[in-house]
């Protein structure tokens, strides 16, 4: 039986630097599923050469000469949606200019080289491979610019909040969470008082983000962490950028730092964020130190397991959009200990990886769209009794 042979995936490069285009070139189409179609200098040239090939994917440059990455990005998901990956600096400029690409409806970022030649283009190499073969699978619907929300969404006045335990509940007014679209059913609420909320994500996460944050209200009365797979040096500005939109303190985790109720708190990329209880306060540890092995910096997986061993019940554990599997086996651990399971539905996510894995593990309590997520915390929370 003759096999018609796999069509490699389609690849057009926008970089002003011929270096980078060169390099980009060689490290693609290494690979035997991926094809360079073609090369461009600039924005301009990147649309045109984009209308003539139809490439499944295009890397981009943010900034060029005669049309910028993002001119190209909007006018690309304006008129020909079509998945883009950035590749961007680690510069003030570069990751504010990433974070814009995001909104914008690119499907994820890749950091350009910037230390040791070798190692970092061994990185380059790997994390670009992956997220071309994921962004050629993407459904082209779910592409496009990202409404960023202008402020926090008010929710109005709960009268009664049930008492939480480990962290102390806030002096806040209460407030009433609206009724979910979809109708919950009985038995899918948490057994136990909610200690704490762990979000783990990654590609269309920063965007999931933006729509999640900004629901949960000022009297929020418990931490809440976030692991978001970014490159190293993105997560200060997007930290940044989520905390002008939500009515909770947002900010990256720094070492040693007391959770506090009401402040959501970002893990830094290229590390590992874990929790600790110390005299019966829960402490952030951010390090190097990988219990397991991961290809994540941060790791949910990571997250999530140091919950096991120091919250464990009162955790609510929360996998939004993202590529591979990572978050499956701290789930599994949590879930152990009868832990309450979050998915964001297919409908919703720009890649249907993360999720699909705790929905295929039968970890999942609840499975939610994006726009729903937030109200669905805010339930388990602050809960009605």
């Amino acid at each position: 039986m003759n096999l018609s042979p796999k069509t490699p995936i389609g690849v057009l490069i926008v970089d002003d630097s011929p270096f980078m285009r060169m390099t980009l070139q060689k490290i693609l189409n290494q690979d035997p599923d991926i094809k360079v179609l073609d090369t461009a200098r600039n924005g301009r040239e990147g649309i045109l050469k984009l209308q003539a090939l139809h490439p499944q994917v295009v890397t981009m440059d943010v900034e060029m000469p005669v049309m910028n990455g993002l001119q190209a990005l909007e006018e690309i998901m304006r008129w020909q949606p079509t998945p883009v990956i950035i590749l961007s600096s680690v510069t003030t400029e570069g990751t504010e200019a990433t974070l814009k690409a995001l909104d914008l409806g690119a499907f994820d970022v890749v950091s350009k080289p910037s230390g040791s030649p070798g190692a970092d283009l061994q990185a380059l190499s790997l994390d670009l491979v992956e997220k071309v073969k994921a962004a050629a699978k993407v459904n082209l619907a779910r592409l496009g610019r990202k409404e960023v929300p202008s402020g926090p969404a008010p929710i109005a006045p709960l009268t009664k909040v049930v008492p939480l335990t480990g962290v102390g509940n806030v002096s806040a007014p209460a407030r009433q969470v609206q009724p979910l679209k979809t109708p919950v059913k009985t038995g899918f609420s948490p057994k136990h008082a909610i200690e704490i909320v762990a979000i783990g994500t990654s590609t269309g996460g920063p965007s999931a983000l933006q729509a999640v944050l900004p629901t949960l209200p000022a009297d929020f009365p418990v931490p809440v962490l976030v692991a978001q797979h970014m490159p190293a040096g993105f997560t200060g500005p997007l930290a940044q950028r989520l905390n002008g939109l939500c009515l909770l303190q947002v900010r990256e985790g720094i070492h040693g730092e007391a959770l506090k109720a009401g402040t959501v708190y970002i893990a830094p990329a290229g590390k590992q964020m874990q929790v600790q209880r110390k005299a019966g306060q829960l402490t952030l540890h951010i390090g190097d130190e990988t219990p397991i092995p991961t290809l994540y910096h941060p790791s949910v997986d990571i997250m999530f397991l140091s919950l096991v061993k120091v919250i464990g019940k009162g955790t609510l554990g929360v996998v939004m959009t993202g590529m591979g599997s990572d978050g499956t086996k701290g789930m599994k651990e949590l879930k152990r200990l009868e832990a309450f399971a979050i998915a964001e539905s297919e409908e919703t996510c720009v890649v249907y990886g993360m999720p699909r894995s705790i929905v295929d593990a039968g970890l999942a309590d609840r499975v939610v769209p994006l726009g729903e997520i937030g109200r669905t915390i805010v339930e388990c929370v602050m809960r009605r009794g």
